[in-house]
């Protein structure tokens, strides 16, 4: 339930179906520990340990995640 959440899912789609990833979505709020770490950068995209943007899809960043992988 966070409009900047359902704004970076949104610009997602059109990724997924390019890489045909699975996007899962975490409520920080289950978690003391990932309210700590990412309560004030939410929303997070991160892929296993690595963190590629806040806040909004940089595009750029996701795009140079996916030539390192």
């Amino acid at each position: 339930e966070c409009c900047f959440c359902d704004d970076m899912l949104r610009a997602l789609a059109p990724w997924q179906q390019r890489y045909d990833f699975d996007v899962s979505v975490v409520d920080i709020d289950s978690s003391a520990e990932l309210t700590q770490q990412f309560a004030a950068r939410i929303p997070v995209l991160c892929a296993r340990d690595i963190e590629i943007c806040q806040y909004y899809l940089d595009e750029q960043a996701l795009a140079q995640f996916f030539q390192n992988q």
